[in-house]
């Protein structure tokens, strides 16, 4: 006599083809995306397909650290990220920005460089306290000559000329007097039209004011007999007053993207960074101890006291001992003159009194 399947036999059946089927959706359909993604799609893509990895400095940063592209070739980079929120841009000079790019996120841009030279290939959304590490260099060759050296990057003349005079990037710039009241730059136009021929022709002159600071300014204007407090409104003016507003407003998306997380949105030097960076350790210059602590633009001692070209060669340069990131790399020059022109609007923005 033959025995037929119970109820709970064929149920047992039923429940092993249906997780049979889960299996192979669960794991097979990701698995056919994957493949297709990173070996299918790659083998025949119009392009060379490079994949970066971006993950905190902690366990790797970007990687490959260094891609090699022949010049007019075009490429696809890949960006992947398996840890934390991340922001990919490559520069100096390119616009290229892939904006945030999330755990589990792929983006990618089709790019050709021109001309043989060097990229950065860098995070701009803070995700850690060694956030500045996260950098990958993009070396771009003459395809006629695959061998040769890379050409140099053409000696920046303010920085040179910093030198030259002996100027020390790192050393304290402090402003011998500070105003007493809020800068009114509308204040500081009415000041300036006042004096007409009176001002000192030196003001007046974007290459002066960019080598000597608002502080040196004030001095020679109260030398004339104006007022301290005019005299204040009157720099305030000189410095800021003539700016050019699209420049500023891509200035403050350079500054919110790349140093607002240590220095602080409103540029008060207390960004979600700075606490970390005080958390490393302490840096040194000139023999004393200082905490590693990101500067802050809104205080008038220390502002006031630096000049333009400073704060140029330093933003270039990086911080010595301070965390701060080198950012010629990222930034190009005029980006750079950008950025610090902005840099003044947080010490001279109106209505604002001046923090000592």
């Amino acid at each position: 006599m033959t025995e037929r399947p119970t109820r709970s036999a064929g149920r047992t059946r039923g429940e092993i083809v249906a997780l049979a089927a889960l299996v192979v959706i669960l794991v097979g359909f990701p698995a056919g995306v994957l493949l297709y993604q990173f070996v299918v799609r790659p083998a025949v893509a119009d392009v060379r397909t490079i994949d970066l990895l971006a993950r905190v400095p902690e366990t790797g940063g970007i990687t490959p650290e260094t891609i090699k592209v022949a010049a007019g070739e075009p490429v696809r980079l890949r960006v992947s990220v398996p840890d934390v929120t991340h922001g990919i841009a490559i520069g100096p000079g390119l616009a290229l920005d892939l904006g945030p790019v999330d755990p589990g996120q792929v983006k990618e841009v089709r790019v050709t460089f021109d001309r043989p030279g060097r990229y950065t290939v860098y995070c701009n959304v803070w995700c850690s306290p060694n956030h500045w590490r996260m950098r990958s260099t993009i070396l771009v060759y003459d395809p006629a000559r695959p061998d040769a050296a890379l050409p140099p990057d053409a000696p920046d003349p303010v920085v040179e000329s910093l030198a030259a005079r002996h100027v020390d990037l790192d050393a304290p710039h402090e402003a011998p007097a500070v105003p007493a009241r809020p800068f009114a730059s509308e204040r500081g136009a009415r000041v300036v039209d006042r004096l007409g021929p009176a001002l000192p022709a030196d003001l007046a002159r974007p290459a002066w004011r960019r080598r000597h600071s608002p502080a040196q300014a004030w001095a020679r204007l109260v030398a004339t007999g104006l007022a301290r407090d005019e005299a204040w409104d009157a720099v305030a003016h000189l410095w800021v007053g003539a700016l050019d507003g699209a420049r500023l407003e891509a200035a403050a998306t350079l500054f919110r993207k790349n140093c607002a997380a240590c220095h602080g949105e409103s540029g008060d030097g207390r960004g979600p960074g700075a606490a970390a960076l005080a958390a490393q350790g302490i840096g040194q210059h000139g023999g004393a101890a200082a905490p590693k602590k990101p500067a802050a633009f809104t205080r008038a001692g220390s502002m006031l006291g630096g000049t333009s070209e400073l704060y140029y060669a330093k933003v270039r340069r990086g911080g010595m001992g301070t965390g701060m990131p080198s950012w010629g790399p990222v930034l190009t020059r005029d980006e750079t003159w950008m950025l610090v022109d902005y840099l003044w609007t947080l010490q001279f923005r109106p209505a604002r009194a001046p923090r000592v």
